[in-house]
């Protein structure tokens, strides 16, 4: 994992494949409000640096979660097959919505 550094940055997302074969894409983030991590269960606090999961769904739609930066890095990260760098500017929030109304076996990379 090393050329990644196991987190997004300003430039780069990452996205990956979960094992149902749904897109993972982690976008690093600014946390607005308070949030809670899935991953440890404890809080994000406004304005935290944190991780945006957002999954593409193969059978259509997206939903998203706010890791902790540290807990996305030693829970999901290893768990994701197919890990790339992709632009940041190719994971914003409309642009993944868009991949998620694309049915399944249709989508580009």
């Amino acid at each position: 994992m090393g050329q990644f550094d196991g987190q997004p940055s300003v430039r780069w997302s990452l996205r990956g494949l979960n094992e149902e074969g749904d897109e993972t894409w982690l976008i690093r983030g600014i946390a607005r409000k308070l949030y809670h991590c899935p991953g440890c269960h404890g809080n994000i606090d406004v304005g935290d640096e944190h991780t945006i999961v957002q999954y593409v769904r193969r059978l259509g739609g997206t939903d998203h979660h706010h890791w902790h930066r540290r807990c996305a890095e030693e829970l999901l990260i290893p768990e994701l097959g197919n890990l790339r760098r992709i632009p940041a500017s190719e994971s914003s929030q409309s642009r993944l919505e868009a991949r998620g109304r694309v049915k399944s076996g249709r989508r580009r990379n």
